[in-house]
């Protein structure tokens, strides 16, 4: 019988695709059995395709992921191989240092890469060796000590602040921009011992500020994704003609080549002078190229948060005037000369508890996963088995009534005063502002001390009086908006 050439081709195609299917069932029953002892929607267990058409669609992963944990519980699965938990008792045991969870991919879609090679930032190194390494040479210069002996540089900022906004007194202005505008002269001048300029002009000089929002909004777009992040921006062909030319890169870039030429590589007291000190006494683990990136990285992350977060603590005081009249009145009795020094308010209890409030209200928006390593780890009573995602829903923590009392959804200063030693412990650590264990905030110190100072700066100096629909804090503390009018306390 003669032998169809076409049926023979149709077939072997028909028998392919056959084990190809097959073989992606396998695989895909085989990924729901390692985790299948974990609830979640069942096709979320099967791809994660069902996050990301969420998030694309404009949902928010916190907000998605809170709303899983009030129907599943505790512990909830939300991708083939992604876990979450809302118990607090299990953030020690997902971040702490023994043993240590390395960062997840989902960090990766949050590097910079230039000329094919990674910009280094403490933020997305998932290398526990040499996040490590590097922190050994550089963390003594994230010290309050070391940072207070830069004060007089962050009082000639608060100081430009202060003028400008005296300038704009009695008219309507967007508070969170200029303190954007501030955080970031206060961090170049930090780094660089001079400003970026932005107070002077009043304005984004080289469109500084949508371009690191724009990475933020990049990182968690594609956080549940990092494979097709990886495949469509930073292929080979990619990766080699991207190149670090953004603003900060270029004037980061000048800095180090003058400092190289003029000989001054270290010794000054400003933070390019110690990261090139570390670079110098440990080039093989703290490079040039990592001097660049850690510059950048610490200047775009330290002053956008600075930013945001202040102006999130005005408009929560705004918004509940009875805790702005008690702050006011915690500020103006303390009888502080301007510029406030950190001394003087550092141990002011109610300007404390106000910034751990908003910290607390306020989740952070992106995906903090951990990988665990192998063969596997107890969490919380749950078995997982090595290489699984895992990561603590901070809006169920942080809003939980168990750790925080009654009515945790409201913002109440108060609630961290008056209480013993160890419920505050438990408090701030659960409330996760500046993270947790190995990975925690490098700059957290810095954070307070700018913070506290600028906050009694302004409430000592102007009444500031709300426009309310002018006030908005976004989803996932994506941004803030405050539109006020600052009236002068001495007329």
């Amino acid at each position: 019988m003669a032998i169809n050439p076409t049926q023979t081709h149709h077939s072997i195609l028909f028998a392919a695709v056959a084990v190809l299917a097959a073989a992606f069932l396998v695989h895909r029953i085989r990924i729901y059995a390692r985790l299948r002892n974990v609830p979640g929607p069942f096709l979320a267990s099967m791809t994660d395709l069902w996050m990301v058409s969420k998030v694309w669609r404009g949902g928010h992963y916190h907000e998605i992921v809170y709303e899983l944990h009030q129907k599943y519980g505790q512990v909830v699965r939300f991708g083939p191989n992604r876990v979450s938990f809302a118990d607090p008792e299990t953030i020690h045991q997902i971040y702490g240092t023994h043993p240590v969870f390395p960062k997840a991919p989902s960090y990766e879609p949050m590097k910079i890469l230039a000329g094919g090679k990674e910009i280094m930032s403490l933020v997305t190194v998932r290398d526990e060796k040499k996040v490590t390494g590097v922190k050994r040479h550089v963390s003594a210069g994230f010290s309050q000590s070391t940072w207070l002996k830069q004060e007089d540089q962050i009082d000639d900022t608060l100081d430009l602040f202060m003028t400008q906004l005296r300038a704009h007194a009695n008219q309507p202005i967007s508070l969170s921009t200029w303190l954007t505008f501030w955080s970031f002269d206060t961090l170049t001048t930090l780094a660089f011992s001079e400003s970026r300029g932005y107070l002077t002009a009043g304005r984004d000089l080289d469109n500084m500020f949508p371009s690191g929002h724009q990475r933020l909004i990049h990182w968690r777009a594609w956080a549940h994704w990092p494979t097709l992040e990886a495949l469509i921006y930073k292929n080979w062909f990619t990766t080699r003609i991207q190149k670090a030319t953004g603003p900060l890169a270029q004037l980061a870039m000048q800095r180090i080549q003058q400092r190289q030429k003029e000989g001054k590589e270290a010794g000054g007291r400003d933070l390019l002078a110690r990261y090139l000190a570390a670079s110098q006494a440990a080039p093989e683990v703290v490079s040039m190229g990592e001097v660049l990136g850690l510059t950048v990285s610490t200047i775009h992350a330290g002053s956008e948060t600075m930013a945001t977060t202040t102006s999130a603590v005005l408009a929560y005081l705004l918004w509940n005037p009875e805790t702005m009249a008690r702050l006011e009145e915690e500020i103006l009795g303390a009888g502080l000369e301007f510029p406030p020094q950190h001394a003087d308010v550092e141990h002011l209890e109610y300007l404390d508890s106000a910034i751990r409030e908003t910290m607390r209200l306020n989740t952070s928006p992106n995906v903090a996963e951990r990988t665990i390593t192998s063969p596997g780890a107890d969490i919380g009573g749950v078995y997982l088995p090595g290489g699984t995602d895992v990561s603590i829903s901070e809006k169920c923590t942080t809003h939980d009534s168990n750790v925080y009392g009654a009515n945790p959804d409201n913002f109440r200063p108060e609630r961290w005063m008056n209480i013993d030693k160890m419920k505050w412990a438990e408090m701030d650590r659960v409330s996760f502002g500046f993270g947790f264990g190995r990975r925690e905030c490098i700059g957290k110190h810095l954070a307070r001390m700018e913070m506290k100072k600028v906050l009694a700066a302004l409430i000592a100096e102007f009444k500031i009086v709300p426009a309310p629909a002018d006030m908005k804090i976004g989803t996932d503390f994506e941004y803030v908006t405050l539109n006020v009018k600052l009236e002068p306390r001495n007329g």
